[in-house]
Formats: C-alpha cells, sequence, structure tokens
C-alpha cells in the first residue's frame, strides 16, 4: 500500500527525478535490441516480467480485481496512453540518436504544463510560462525545422511528447480513482495487451531486411531471445516498473504543471549513455537547445523556491481520500499556479 510518507510533495518528486535519470538507459537497452528483436516481442516479454514482478512484491493484482468495470477502463485507456507513446518514440529511436530522441521529447513538460489549464483548471504564471518557453525554444533548436539537417522521424517524438502529457494529465484527473497500485498493474496489462496482436501479426506476416532501422524494428520476424536480450529486458522490466510507480505516485500527489520540471533529469543521463554507448555526441545546436530545456525547468524550481510557496498542503491527504477534493482544491490557501502571495494575477 502507498504510505502516507511517499505522498509527501518532496519524497514523491525526488522519486519521480531518480526514475527519469535512469530511464534513459532502458531506451539505450532497446535500441541495443532493436538490431536483433521486433519492439513488439519485447514489449511483451518485460510487460510478463514486470506482471511477474508486481504479484510478487505487491497486492496489484488483488487491487485491480476490486476496481469496477469503468474504473479499469479508464486506467486501460489510460495505459494505452502510454503505449501508443512508447511506440511511436521507439519506433523514431531505431533512426534518432538516443540524446536526440530524449531531449525533442521533453517538450512533454511544457505539453502537461499547457494542458493542465483547460484539463485540471489548474493557472500557470508568467515566470512559469517563461520557463516553459523557454524550453520550446530548447526543442526547436535540436530539431531544426527548416533546414537540411531536419529529419521527419522527430515528429513521431513530438507525437510521443503528447500521446505522453495526456497520460500524465489523465494520471491527475484519475487520482481518486481507486489506488496507486491498481493504476500501475493495468498499465502493465496494457503494454501486455497491446504488444499481443502486433506480435502475432510479426509471426504470421515478418517484413523481410528491408534497410530502414525503423521499419525492421516494428516488423521483423520474432526470434528467442539470447542471454544477453533476456538480461537486457529484465533491467527494463525493473526500471520501467519502478518509473511507472514513482511517476503515477507524483502525478496523483503534485500539481502536475510543477512536476514538470523535475523530469528534465532524463535529458543529461541520455547524453551521457549516447556518448558511452554510441560515441553520439551532440553538436553546438543540440548543446544550446539541451541547455534551454534545462534552465527552463531549473528556474521553474528557483521560482517556487524563492516564492517560498508549498506544493500542496502540509498534511497531504492520501488518495484514498482525495474524491472530495477538486483538482483546484489540491492547495488550500493557494492557487492552482502555486503561488502563495495571497494575489489572483500571474506572478
Amino acid at each position: 500500500m502507498m504510505t502516507e510518507w511517499m505522498q509527501r510533495p518532496v519524497v514523491a518528486l525526488l522519486m519521480l527525478a531518480a526514475g527519469m535519470a535512469f530511464i534513459p538507459l532502458n531506451d539505450a537497452l532497446f535500441k541495443l535490441m532493436s538490431a536483433r528483436l521486433p519492439l513488439a516481442e519485447i514489449t511483451f516479454v518485460r510487460g510478463l516480467m514486470t506482471m511477474v514482478i508486481l504479484a510478487v512484491v505487491s497486492n496489484g493484482f488483488r487491487a485491480m480485481s476490486s476496481l469496477s468495470a469503468a474504473e479499469f477502463w479508464q486506467f486501460f485507456a489510460r495505459g494505452l496512453c502510454l503505449v501508443v507513446a512508447m511506440v511511436l518514440f521507439f519506433v523514431a529511436l531505431g533512426s534518432l540518436p538516443l540524446p536526440t530522441c530524449v531531449a525533442i521529447f521533453f517538450i512533454s513538460p511544457l505539453l502537461i504544463t499547457l494542458l493542465s489549464v483547460p484539463f485540471l483548471g489548474e493557472r500557470i504564471g508568467i515566470h512559469r510560462s517563461l520557463s516553459v518557453l523557454a524550453g520550446m525554444g530548447g526543442v526547436l533548436l535540436i530539431i531544426k525545422p527548416g533546414t537540411d539537417a531536419f529529419q521527419p522521424e522527430t515528429l513521431l517524438v513530438f507525437g510521443a511528447a503528447l500521446s505522453y502529457a495526456l497520460f500524465q494529465i489523465w494520471t491527475r484527473r484519475l487520482k481518486s480513482v481507486g489506488n496507486l497500485e491498481a493504476m500501475v498493474t493495468v498499465q502493465h496489462v496494457a503494454y501486455v495487451a497491446a504488444a499481443t496482436p502486433a506480435l502475432i501479426y510479426n509471426f504470421l506476416a515478418p517484413l523481410p531486411p528491408s534497410g530502414s532501422a525503423t521499419l525492421d524494428f516494428m516488423l521483423r520476424a520474432p526470434t528467442m531471445p539470447g542471454l544477453i536480450d533476456w538480461l537486457f529486458i529484465a533491467a527494463c522490466a525493473v526500471m520501467v516498473l519502478f518509473l511507472s510507480w514513482v511517476s503515477s505516485n507524483a502525478y496523483r500527489a503534485v500539481e502536475a504543471s510543477f512536476i514538470a520540471p523535475f523530469e528534465y533529469a532524463a535529458i543529461p543521463f541520455a547524453v551521457i549513455w549516447g556518448i558511452l554507448i554510441w560515441q553520439d555526441w551532440p553538436d553546438m545546436l543540440a548543446w544550446a537547445g539541451m541547455g534551454l530545456i534545462l534552465v527552463g525547468g531549473l528556474y521553474t524550481v528557483y521560482r517556487e523556491r524563492q516564492q517560498n510557496t508549498t506544493v500542496m498542503s502540509d498534511t497531504p491527504m492520501p488518495a484514498s481520500t482525495a474524491a472530495a477534493h477538486p483538482p483546484e482544491q489540491d492547495m488550500p490557501g493557494h492557487d492552482a499556479s502555486g503561488d502563495d502571495s495571497g494575489q489572483d494575477q500571474p506572478r
């Protein structure tokens, strides 16, 4: 069961940052396996492993069985948003360097912040708006639209970012439904459910080698994984399960538009793994873009600290009791922008 300790804002955000720091390694392992195994096979096997782990270390399946049909399908639809994000991201990763994919993907915090206004009723002040615009400028420097360096696969990463943003907004909307264990378990059921028909298609109608890393990763025939593949998939299962847990916990416990900057921890680690494994050194524009993205996120954190605001009330309420409080009431005495000044206008 999720404890009140895990729902404390500082704990939730630090755990999220840790998960985001290691998730690029999951991406790197997928890219390494993309030369041998199809995406559907990796996803299917990883999904089975995560469900075994959940069955052993948590009450996830018991919690899932206690959901009503409507609650289950809401969680399942939420999980499919992440499946779409994963597929688009890894399809692009077959052709793009890891640091490029991860950096472009970090348009998602901007999208989360923007979508939190119409979907969650949150408000963002002028300083937070400027910080996410800086992040957007950084993404444009990396994508290089309108130049010869532009690659169409970058648009797939943008689609992945949009689907991920919707996934996290949905997480926030469902904070009073079920519990964290049920949410995480259904998410991994969605992985397996989506991968199964794709894997069957790969068996029945595999694509001969095409010379395209992206198409081959999607449509090649399944093969028996080697020992190193089994180890990679097991490591991916542990990492993605940890990220699923800490991410769901954070988005249930903390205002969505405040969380976004903490996800930027993935960017420097993506660069590190890209350099260590493939010697993929970003060019100067990419470095500048990553710098803008990081500065935008860190400036948001700095402003919150300067304003001496709190992310939530001093006594966070358990998710099981949050049903009586709509999103705009998550922070008693504060507006949804996180401003503690008592004034209505954005800061």
